[in-house]
């Protein structure tokens, strides 16, 4: 059956009972996907099952990554690898992409980057590019390859050609620091545009940082406080620490303690230890909440054992 064919639900239900397995992956994804159908997690489940295990690739791949997060079955990371392993040996390339992705991270298995790299390799030929950009990371770092910050960069490239927003802010990294390139800041920002369009928030935060500071760009501090304030909504640590920062002066939006306290509050929930030590500031000095001495020296000793010199200097003079 070709999934451009669009077979109403009557027909696909009805080759499902008759056991037709390409059927019952298609019936299985619309279950799964609420596609003209109420969401039913544990009937996509089982419909992706039996065609996984009459041999359908994209059934395999489904169904391991049903496992793998628990959706309509239990939480089973072991059974994700091997239906993940069933899809890749058929050349499935998001199942070459899933598994390498488990070895690289060890779910479900020790980290392994060499078989990780094996797996990225795979699913790269066959153009997978979150593949293609992790393959350039264990390049860029020699983890289970060479290192080869060449080969890492056409790799970059080639995910970045498109839209891999991971992809698109190395390659902006990489040309901003002069990473394996010459330094070119017209690239690095073209790049870190590019990411930023595709909502990746470290392009979001380094473009950002270029307002801020003029760096390649004109200087506009509003342009660089809603780049910014867009990285610190999708969870970016530094950008929060950042607008903080920016709350606290005043600078590119109206200087708001609360606002900052709110800020340093949720970078300082992912361990930013500058963060931690700017809101235990805060409240020694209650700005922005209420004044707390044991919290605030509390928040400062966290932030010197977590590192950071302006916290190490300060806690050393605490009783």
């Amino acid at each position: 059956m070709d999934s451009g064919d669009s077979p109403s639900l009557l027909e696909l239900r009805a080759r499902s009972e008759r056991g037709d397995p390409e059927a019952m992956y298609f019936l299985g994804r619309r279950l799964y996907e609420g596609d003209g159908v109420p969401i039913d997690y544990e009937a996509a489940a089982e419909l992706l099952r039996r065609s996984a295990e009459a041999g359908i690739p994209e059934a395999q791949y489904t169904y391991g990554y049903l496992c793998c997060y628990g959706i309509g079955v239990p939480t089973d990371k072991v059974a994700a690898i091997r239906w993940y392993r069933k899809a890749a040996n058929q050349g499935y390339a998001e199942a070459q992409y899933g598994l390498g992705y488990m070895c690289d991270v060890g779910e479900g298995i020790p980290v392994n980057k060499m078989e990780a790299a094996k797996w990225y390799m795979l699913a790269a030929d066959n153009g997978h590019t979150g593949a293609q950009c992790n393959l350039g990371n264990l390049y860029y770092n020699g983890w289970g390859v060479r290192r080869d910050k060449t080969e890492a960069l056409r790799l970059f490239a080639e995910a970045a050609k498109h839209g891999n927003p991971d992809a698109l802010f190395n390659l902006g990294r990489m040309y901003e620091i002069g990473d394996g390139v010459e330094v070119n800041d017209s690239m690095a920002v073209c790049f870190y545009e590019e990411g930023a369009k595709n909502g990746d928030a470290h392009s979001l935060l380094n473009l950002g940082l270029r307002y801020l500071y003029g760096y390649g760009v004109r200087l506009d501090e509003q342009i660089a406080a809603r780049m910014i304030d867009a990285a610190a909504r999708k969870g970016d640590d530094m950008a929060q620490y950042t607008l903080g920062d920016m709350y606290m002066s005043g600078t590119g939006v109206d200087k708001d303690p609360f606002a900052a306290a709110r800020m340093f509050a949720a970078s300082a929930k992912k361990w930013n230890a500058a963060a931690i030590f700017r809101l235990g500031m805060l409240y020694l000095r209650g700005e922005g909440v209420a004044q707390d001495d044991r919290k605030g020296k509390g928040l400062v000793r966290l932030a010197a054992e977590l590192g950071n010199p302006e916290a190490e200097t300060l806690a050393a003079t605490f009783r």
